[in-house]
């Protein structure tokens, strides 16, 4: 029998190191499902160098078997991006969709622009993100390990050295640039996606407009959404929270696909 899968796509710059514990209160709830959260292009342990969400999609298409089952698609931040993109894409192998802190529209704040420049954005993404890695890593590394279970915080750890020798500058860069060049693209996705979605935003998120959300829920044609207490990280700050939100909307689609499948 087909086996349910629940991935997770993380956002940027970030790797899947911050979704262990939202996974492993998933693999809690929905025991008969495989939760899987790779590293995306550009991040971590993935070789393979940054992209735009055209190519976030078709690599993360790539890594789903077209019989693998029932599927449920959850991106966070930046990666709402690439689920919302992969789902209208291929409607006949995901069964629903969850945008996390997702981006979308009217979520573009002064400094993204600023962020995504020719000259200002390399500049401060080489300042940040290469000059400034020690502390970033430290901090990034304090956030992500402190709350982790025993039995995870190897991957974690390891997550973290990879990022020590990547250009991760210039992942963020490449992405930043496709969120401000095909953001209005993606502005006609968000009606165009076929599965049960459910949108999950924070009520003091600094990086999400309180209007994205919003807007989500009324583009998207079948859509639920929950505001819950906290800021954009909320897969480490709520991972409870949002598991609960998560496998209460995942586990009837992936009953009813699975049953469908037999």
């Amino acid at each position: 029998m087909p086996t349910p899968t629940i991935v997770l796509l993380h956002g940027q710059p970030d790797t899947s190191a911050s979704l262990l514990q939202l996974r492993r209160a998933l693999n809690r709830l929905l025991p008969e499902a495989r939760v899987y959260a790779p590293d995306r292009p550009g991040y971590g342990a993935n070789p393979l160098p940054a992209t735009d969400f055209a190519g976030n999609a078709r690599w993360l298409l790539d890594q789903l078997p077209a019989t693998s089952g029932p599927v449920v698609l959850l991106g966070h931040s930046w990666a709402g991006g690439i689920a919302a993109l992969a789902a209208a894409q291929a409607s006949d192998r995901i069964d629903g969709v969850v945008l996390l802190a997702s981006i979308g529209p009217s979520c573009l704040l002064p400094i993204d622009l600023v962020l995504a420049a020719p000259v200002a954005g390399t500049a401060l993404s080489w300042l940040v993100l290469q000059l400034g890695k020690p502390l970033v890593g430290r901090r990034a590394g304090r956030m992500i390990l402190r709350s982790q279970a025993a039995a995870d915080l190897p991957y974690a750890r390891l997550g973290g050295l990879a990022m020590r020798n990547r250009p991760v500058w210039r992942s963020f860069l490449v992405e930043q640039r496709a969120l401000i060049g095909q953001l209005p693209a993606l502005d006609q996705v968000w009606e165009r996606i076929p599965q049960p979605t459910l949108v999950i935003s924070g009520d003091r998120d600094p990086l999400i407009p309180a209007a994205t959300p919003d807007e989500l829920a009324r583009r998207i044609p079948d859509v639920r959404a929950h505001r819950i207490r906290g800021g954009h990280d909320l897969q480490l700050r709520q991972p409870e929270v949002v598991a609960d939100l998560v496998a209460g909307f995942a586990a009837p689609l992936l009953e009813l696909a699975r049953v469908g499948a037999r």
